[in-house]
């Protein structure tokens, strides 16, 4: 697959070089720095510092290098370890199949995830019982951090609160 180019980062004169006529070779140093003083105010508006500060010049040249010097950029670390290949919606799926068999049995969720997996023909036979319980762990987890954000969001709209973003589509009629 190829790669995407990157925006441009900067716009209109900024982004176009100093052009040179070959009559201008002999004196192209005078022909550089004359665009150079043209575009230097560009670049101070282009990073909203103020021309007139005496630290004009320190703050651009951080600002160039906070963009374009990668030792200098943020980043997010990656988590070490292995990719996760637990599907989406398997964790609801779990611990739906975990309760039932509780329920049925009266088992210990250790039990009930041993039952699950004893049967290679079914559902949770090709994961290892040493997976299963993290996941279903991890997937109750998950549904209590959604109930209380739920219960949250349905408070704060009964207290007349607006709510925005993603926290108004919690509130459909299937919660």
């Amino acid at each position: 697959m190829a790669r995407k180019k990157p925006a441009p980062k900067y716009a209109g004169a900024l982004a176009q070089p100093i052009y040179v006529d070959e009559d201008q070779i002999d004196r192209l140093e005078g022909v550089r720095q004359a665009g150079v003083r043209e575009k230097i105010p560009l670049l101070y508006k282009h990073y909203k510092i103020d021309p007139s500060d005496e630290q004009r010049l320190e703050k651009l040249a951080l600002q160039l290098a906070f963009e374009h010097v990668p030792g200098l950029q943020l980043a997010f670390r990656r988590k070490p370890g292995r990719k996760p290949t637990w599907k989406m919606g398997l964790g609801d799926e779990i611990v739906r199949a975990v309760q039932d068999v509780k329920s049925q049995t009266g088992m210990s969720t250790q039990d009930a995830i041993r039952e699950l997996q004893k049967d290679k023909l079914g559902m949770w036979g090709s994961y290892t019982v040493e997976s299963l319980g993290p996941r279903y762990r991890e997937a109750k987890r998950q549904r209590e951090q959604f109930r209380k954000l739920v219960e949250g969001a349905r408070e704060r709209r009964a207290r007349g609160e607006v709510l925005d973003g993603l926290l108004g589509l919690l509130l459909t009629d299937e919660n």
